[in-house]
């Protein structure tokens, strides 16, 4: 497997330290305001140094997690990319209505983007065509994500439209990478639930793609510690969520886990 973090020059607001009030601007901040040339010749040296094989066949995931495609998509930290995306209208067409700016800034922001992600995509198989290639992450499904909002197994209808909505994305993967990390702020029947709801709506989009094969294939990353208190994850959480993925049609796992978990002999012993 070959994981490649942030890879190219994606457009992105940055902060380097915790002092910095203002983000800073990668490539434009915004995919609307960044050059995609720039970005795909980053990334092709990317891949060339760090998929050095031209006959890799094993898995290839573009793990890019700065913004989302779907504008509305872009709350909480992530909200700064739908503010500047509508002062960038706002500057450039004053005087107008507050829903025209955000409907403007919306169109502006998910044309640019899904070229930058849909091209990035493209480019990665022409390099490392023997590789099944996808997004880390998608579709995504914010159900149980710690909003009294989203307390449901299922995905939101909304959200299961806009999915909908980049077919495009699931048309062009070759796998698809939902992401179901547990936290201890919800309760073992809820993590069973956040599992089955994403990765049920990571089957739908898998079923719906065109072109072989279909269905794609499903690979669920999970994490081997809860992600707020980043201890291991107990037996029960184990035993029956690997069995709830194999049951809403996961292929198969992805085991991820940050350096951070294995930094010490201890950690090490206890995994």
């Amino acid at each position: 497997i070959a994981i490649l973090y942030e890879p190219g020059l994606f457009p992105a607001l940055l902060h380097h330290d915790s002092t910095e009030k203002e983000p800073v601007k990668q490539n434009g901040g915004v995919p609307q305001a960044g050059n995609i040339d720039e970005h795909l010749k980053i990334f092709r040296i990317n891949i060339t140094e760090l998929v050095k094989d031209v006959n890799f066949s094993g898995v290839g995931v573009i793990d890019f997690e700065s913004w989302r495609p779907i504008f509305r998509q872009n709350f909480a930290s992530l909200l700064p990319y739908k503010e500047l995306s509508v002062k960038i209208k706002q500057e450039k067409y004053p005087g107008k209505e507050k829903t025209w700016y955000e409907s403007a800034a919306a169109e502006k922001f998910e044309l640019s983007g899904w070229d930058f992600v849909n091209r990035t995509l493209t480019l990665a198989k022409e390099l490392r065509p023997k590789a099944k290639w996808g997004y880390y992450g998608f579709p995504y499904c914010f159900n149980l994500n710690g909003s009294p909002n989203n307390t449901k197994e299922n995905c939101d209808s909304d959200v299961q439209k806009e999915n909908d909505r980049i077919h495009w994305l699931f048309n062009a993967s070759d796998i698809i990478f939902p992401s179901v990390y547990l936290r201890t702020t919800i309760t073992p029947d809820e993590r069973l639930m956040l599992i089955r709801g994403r990765v049920k709506e990571a089957v739908r989009m898998a079923n719906n793609v065109t072109g072989e094969p279909k269905p794609r294939p499903v690979l669920t990353y999970i994490r081997y510690v809860y992600t707020d208190t980043k201890t291991l994850l107990e037996k029960d959480d184990w035993e029956k969520g690997l069995n709830a993925m194999k049951e809403m049609g996961s292929n198969g796992v992805i085991l991820w886990g940050s350096s951070d978990d294995l930094n010490s002999t201890e950690k090490c012993k206890d995994f």
